[in-house]
């Protein structure tokens, strides 16, 4: 009788060992996260880095084939507005201007004294016209005064257009003498500086400068200084042409680099491209132009790289899961919840979406919990679970 509740014992507890055991192996521990509120954003991304430029930039030459004077700065220094930074030899011009201007002060000389000529000649020829027309002088009386008056009248003509030709051969002679001294056109930081005191730089020809108003370079010719407008740094990185119909000019923007890591900073959108192009490295893009805010020591060197993101939408206090906890299928989306130790869908709404985020309109509620661990093997609906216990 004994043996006989032995192996009745002993057969209860195999079949509890194999029931537990059977259950305890179908059960799958796994993650979950909960429903919370936060800020969520919609945003789009570069299709390739980007390229950080200056607000804007010049590359000088010389107006005159002069060999160089002077260099006051060195590449990288910073110069304000209208330093001159490279000085070209003046002394021919400055003799040029010195006899200019002798020629001047002998041309008023002389027009100072045909005036006193010929304001006595308009005198006496006022008179003589007087007396002529009384017949107190003869035709001949009358004739001379008159000739006088006609050759001075000339004369002081003659003198004023020789003042005039003076005057306007000082001043193309003093804007050739500010041409040697080659200026900063506006506040900014020299990126690059070729010129050494007695070579002769690349210039460009009177012809060419006289069309272009600037000392710019032509396809001939090569810049030997090029100085940055830095107060603005501009990122212009390619976007998808389907993203961009949705970039307008003002939306925020992330900008981060490889070149000064951990760091985000923050600039918004001033120029959408109104042109698609097309490389072969590439799909179809459009050029997106996002002005940097400079806050703080840090910032990026002309000529980076830089990834952006534009924020195109953000919503307050909004209901979000992480994003790789929403399932799609056939058009709808759900998340795996857990309810009485078993794995339960539930279909959702979502609102905006970006890689971490994704809110939810419908079907969740602030505290509820879904299932983070969608990569582990037998995750389905009604499978029995254990929640793994944080660390």
């Amino acid at each position: 009788m004994v043996k006989r509740f032995l192996y009745i014992g002993f057969f209860l507890l195999m079949i509890g060992l194999i029931v537990f055991f059977y259950y305890r192996g179908n059960v799958i521990e796994i993650k979950v996260t909960p429903v919370k509120r936060g800020d969520i954003e919609r945003t789009i991304t570069g299709v390739s880095t980007g390229t950080v430029d200056p607000l804007r930039r010049v590359r000088l030459q010389a107006l005159l084939p002069l060999r160089v004077q002077e260099v006051r700065f060195k590449e990288g220094e910073r110069v304000k507005k209208g330093e001159v930074i490279v000085k070209l030899d003046d002394s021919e011009i400055k003799i040029k201007l010195d006899l200019q201007r002798a020629a001047l002060t002998a041309a008023e000389l002389r027009l100072h004294e045909i005036e006193e000529r010929y304001r006595l000649a308009t005198q006496n020829y006022e008179r003589a016209k007087g007396l002529f027309a009384e017949g107190v002088i003869p035709d001949s009386r009358f004739d001379e005064a008159k000739s006088q008056y006609t050759t001075t009248g000339k004369e002081y003509e003659i003198a004023k257009n020789a003042v005039s030709e003076a005057r306007l051969s000082i001043r193309l002679t003093e804007e050739e003498f500010e041409k040697t001294h080659i200026r900063a056109p506006f506040e900014g930081l020299i990126a690059f500086l070729d010129a050494t005191p007695g070579e002769i730089p690349p210039y460009v020809s009177p012809e060419v400068a006289t069309l272009t108003g600037t000392a710019i370079p032509t396809s001939g010719t090569k810049p030997f200084l090029e100085v940055i407008d830095d107060s603005v740094l501009k990122i212009k990185a390619p976007f998808d042409e389907v993203d961009a119909t949705r970039i307008r000019r003002g939306q925020p923007a992330r900008i981060t680099s490889d070149t000064v890591p951990d760091k985000v900073f923050t600039g918004k959108v001033t120029y959408v491209s109104p042109v698609v192009s097309k490389t072969q490295e590439q799909n179809r893009t459009v050029d997106v132009e996002i002005d940097m805010n400079r806050s703080g020591k840090e910032t990026l060197s002309v000529g980076a790289s830089a990834d952006a993101e534009i924020i195109l939408e953000v919503k307050k206090d909004a209901l979000v899961v992480p994003t790789n906890t929403v399932i799609e299928r056939e058009g709808k989306k759900f998340v795996y919840t857990v309810e009485g130790g078993r794995i339960r869908k539930r279909m959702i709404k979502s609102g905006i979406s970006n890689w971490e985020s994704t809110q939810i309109l419908d079907g969740l509620k602030e505290g509820e919990q879904v299932i983070a661990s969608l990569d582990i093997e037998g995750i389905e609906e009604g499978r029995r679970v254990r929640i793994r216990d944080e660390e």
